[in-house]
């Protein structure tokens, strides 16, 4: 899962968790780990568990009995995650690429991703490799961003970074909100074995304190700040701040208001 879209990096985990945990992610996060039904010894395996936004809400849900095993790609993002959710005798902390997981067959009772499908250059080769560590009669559940259309905070960012470079445009959104089709979800996940597909549109009134904290966020705390910086823009501070107004004409400036919408699904291994 080794693309430039997945790079968070350096900077990157601080600023995603400060501006966008609570504007963007925190909602999705307590709905996703709500659905799970999990038993006294559950084992759990998060994939993509980024700074740990999920991770602690399933350390809510999970039984004293039960284990969690949190992993990303990223190592930063991992040590960033490891000092948030601080400690506790139920969980693991693992660097893992889901592309290829460090896990034997049939380890893990639940799988559970937030915001990382999108990520996996192959998703069926990557939702096979879920099926292979879930038991049989496994659960896996993971979320999905809609459209850019649906979420126009985002659009408006990655419109603006269309602007500035109409030669070589920056697509790190078309990432994030590029795997949205539910026939073509489905399709994958049965492509990789699973039964009993279920989908939920889920969608949320979201605020944050200024249009400033959105911009931070949409720009410097995903990896559109190296997008931008690929393209030779080292200082991302204008980028930031012509983003900033635009969202602020759009959804208000203290506090900014918008919506976003993704999808849940759910399935059985």
């Amino acid at each position: 899962m080794s693309t430039s879209a997945a790079k968070f990096s350096g900077s990157i985990p601080e600023k995603y968790d400060t501006y966008l945990g609570g504007f963007l992610f925190e909602h999705y996060a307590a709905h996703l780990a709500g659905k799970l039904a999990l038993s006294p010894e559950s084992r759990v395996l998060e994939i993509a568990c980024g700074t740990g936004i999920l991770t602690r809400q399933l350390l809510k849900a999970l039984p004293a009995k039960g284990t969690l095993v949190a992993t990303d790609l990223n190592q930063g993002m991992l040590d960033y995650a490891r000092g948030k959710v601080g400690p506790d005798p139920r969980l693991e902390w693992k660097v893992a690429d889901a592309m290829k997981l460090p896990f034997a067959d049939a380890s893990f009772d639940v799988v559970a991703i937030q915001f990382g499908v999108m990520f996996f250059p192959d998703k069926v080769a990557a939702l096979k490799e879920a099926k292979r560590v879930l038991k049989p009669g496994g659960t896996l559940v993971f979320n999905v961003w809609g459209s850019l259309e649906d979420n126009l905070s985002a659009k408006i960012v990655h419109e603006l970074g269309m602007r500035k470079f109409p030669a070589d445009p920056p697509k790190f959104f078309l990432v994030p909100f590029g795997y949205y089709d539910v026939e073509r979800i489905t399709a994958d996940l049965q492509a990789a074995g699973f039964t009993d597909v279920r989908t939920e549109e889920v969608a949320y009134e979201v605020t944050t304190p200024t249009a400033r904290h959105a911009a931070i966020g949409l720009v410097e705390g995903c990896p559109m700040v190296v997008a931008l910086q690929e393209r030779g823009m080292t200082d991302p501070a204008p980028f930031t701040a012509e983003a900033e107004k635009l969202l602020a004409a759009a959804f208000g400036e203290a506090p900014l208001r918008t919506s976003v919408k993704a999808i849940w699904i759910g399935a059985r291994s």
